[in-house]
């Protein structure tokens, strides 16, 4: 038996074992991606993937699949303009629903932010806004500044797309509050430049991206270096572009690079290859595409080529109402999802005080019916009580008679006062067995409980009722035991008598019963 005892507890340890291994893998995906280290969480899942114990469990499968769409975010970028299948949001869904059902707020919430950068890459903003709540609800509930710093970052993904470039620095310098390590400042920093650029101001943004110091791995930062530093540094700018363009030619790093492109064509005079480098390297993403526009139709109008600056002029002006309409519906679907949520809330908030009214009126309802029961039942005793001293009074008398046969109603008074016993036989017969025990066969009510002297005084109150109203009333409070102790003294019986029929062994118990009695007497 001891040796089945270990083999079970092996097996049970190699199965946890098993779990854990998965974990430990698993849990350092996602710890560098959550350190912005992608391509590293990348090279070693892809490395180790073979290492994971099969068959995984429901929560390492889910686990796997959640890593998978976190990943995407960073391995689908080169072909973001391209694939529309990267606008399928099933995988990512199914997670969600995971850990609804399985909660885990932390991997529930960043599920929410991949589904909601999924959809805004794919030019669903509006219903990525939805997704981006879900997530915002969740992590303000956390104490995760990695989580904080992601949410913010998606936030900043949003105001790059609807302008609102003044925010856009002011939110910056919050996620500064939660960056995490250098990779993260330095995101930060190229945020900021970014929306110090687009705002106009070209001096603050070069500052900001001198304070990022990013490794020239990083494309993002490439990508808007060249923007930022065409005129100043032409050939630093053109390198960084081109090697953009080179390697991730349809990123969403490469658009700046491509608009860094066409800026050193303005400086160099070399107007007449920007529209075939544009046909053959497009702008994709809708305010990069505005401000390739915008430079173009400046270009043209200096150079007072007046046919090419009327055109641009007219894809500006499209550009922007379209821009501008697609604003008012991103700010609409904002305004649109804080109404349902403060809806929803109220409607939560008004739901739970209903519950709250309709349990204090079901416990008030219960609460009445009680009393009404118990003051029923008070007085259907009070009757009863009064027809067995009646009946009982009524035998002596018949008793006392001997002129005249009177045993049939004797037996029909008997009968009756037996069906009342009967009918309440805890009160009644048990309290009669009391009284007896106490009256009658000199015992004594060392066992007794609360009940067994609430059955006593029942009974007593067919035997002398006057007598127990009489104590109740002088003495306003007094419990069963107390009054029972009082009914003793009321019918004469001496101090050992008491203290032998209550079974007080102590003098001093004695005299603390009748103190503290005498101390409810009504004054």
């Amino acid at each position: 038996m001891a040796k089945t005892s270990i083999i079970i507890l092996l097996c049970l340890l190699a199965a946890c074992a098993e779990k854990s291994e998965n974990q430990q893998l698993l849990d350092r995906v996602l710890s560098l991606c959550l350190d912005s280290e992608y391509e590293m969480a990348d090279e070693f899942f892809a490395k180790h993937r073979e290492e994971l114990k099969q068959p995984l469990s429901e929560a390492d499968s889910m686990y796997t699949v959640f890593l998978g769409e976190v990943l995407s975010l960073n391995t689908i970028g080169d072909d973001v303009f391209s694939l529309p299948q990267f606008i399928d949001t099933t995988k990512i869904n199914t997670v969600i629903d995971y850990y609804i059902e399985h909660p885990d707020k932390e991997k529930l919430a960043l599920s929410y932010l991949v589904k909601s950068m999924k959809l805004y890459m794919s030019s669903r903003q509006n219903d990525g806004v939805y997704c981006f709540k879900q997530a915002e609800n969740i992590i303000n509930t956390l104490n995760n500044n990695t989580l904080y710093m992601m949410l913010e970052s998606v936030r900043v993904s949003y105001m790059t797309n609807n302008m609102d470039f003044k925010s856009g620095v002011r939110l910056v310098d919050e996620m500064m509050k939660y960056a995490v390590n250098q990779k993260s400042r330095n995101a930060c920093h190229i945020s900021k430049a970014f929306f110090y650029m687009a705002g106009g101001n070209t001096d603050s943004a070069k500052y900001c991206m001198k304070l990022s110091s990013v490794d020239t791995t990083d494309y993002g930062y490439m990508g808007e270096y060249a923007w930022i530093f065409a005129n100043d540094e032409p050939e630093k700018a053109e390198q960084y572009a081109r090697k953009v363009l080179t390697d991730k030619p349809k990123s969403i790093h490469s658009d700046y690079a491509k608009l860094a492109i066409v800026n050193l064509y303005i400086q160099r005079g070399q107007l007449a290859e920007i529209e075939p480098f544009l046909k053959n390297n497009p702008i994709y993403g809708s305010y990069t595409q505005m401000l390739c526009v915008e430079k173009l139709f400046y270009c043209f109008k200096e150079n007072g080529d007046n046919e090419k600056a009327v055109y641009y002029a007219g894809f500006l002006n499209k550009m922007n109402h379209l821009i501008i309409s697609y604003i008012t519906d991103y700010r609409v679907a904002q305004n649109s999802q804080k109404y349902d949520y403060e809806n929803s809330r109220l409607k939560t908030q008004n739901f739970i005080q209903l519950l709250i009214i309709i349990f204090i009126i079901v416990i008030m309802v219960c609460v009445l019916f009680i009393y009404r029961q118990r003051r029923g039942y008070e007085n259907e005793l009070a009757v009863n009580r009064q027809i067995l001293k009646e009946s009982r009074d009524r035998i002596e008398e018949l008793k006392a008679v001997t002129s005249t046969d009177n045993t049939k109603e004797i037996n029909r008074l008997q009968a009756k006062i037996s069906e009342i016993e009967n009918r309440y036989a805890e009160l009644y017969r048990e309290g009669k067995q009391l009284y007896e025990q106490i009256f009658v066969n000199n015992g004594n009510s060392g066992q007794w409980n609360k009940k067994d002297y609430e059955k006593f005084l029942e009974y007593y109150k067919t035997v002398d009722l006057s007598l127990l109203a009489q104590i109740e009333g002088e003495y306003p409070g007094i419990n069963p035991r107390q009054t029972f102790f009082k009914l003793l003294a009321a019918k004469d019986y001496d101090k050992p008598s008491i203290m032998k029929i209550m079974a007080i062994q102590e003098d001093v118990t004695f005299r603390a019963l009748k103190s503290k009695v005498e101390g409810m007497r009504k004054k």
